[in-house]
């Protein structure tokens, strides 16, 4: 995937992403963290990735991941 394209999905998902976020956080200074942590784990991704079939269950595994390893590293 290319550059622009990854940066057109991650527009259109960073309100999902964050609603995710803060559904999981106890604050929104942690949602804001944890929003940059799953964007920043899903921008590498997204470039590296030949073909996608299931966008949504894409990011959200990616979501669920970097949240898992969010917790365990507080």
């Amino acid at each position: 995937m290319n550059k622009q394209e990854a940066e057109e999905i991650i527009v259109e998902y960073l309100p999902k992403v964050y609603g995710f976020a803060i559904k999981k956080s106890f604050s929104y200074d942690e949602a804001e963290d944890l929003c940059s942590d799953i964007i920043s784990g899903l921008y590498p991704s997204l470039l590296s990735a030949k073909e996608i079939y299931n966008m949504d269950g894409y990011i959200w595994r990616i979501c669920e991941h970097i949240y898992s390893k969010y917790v365990s590293s507080k």
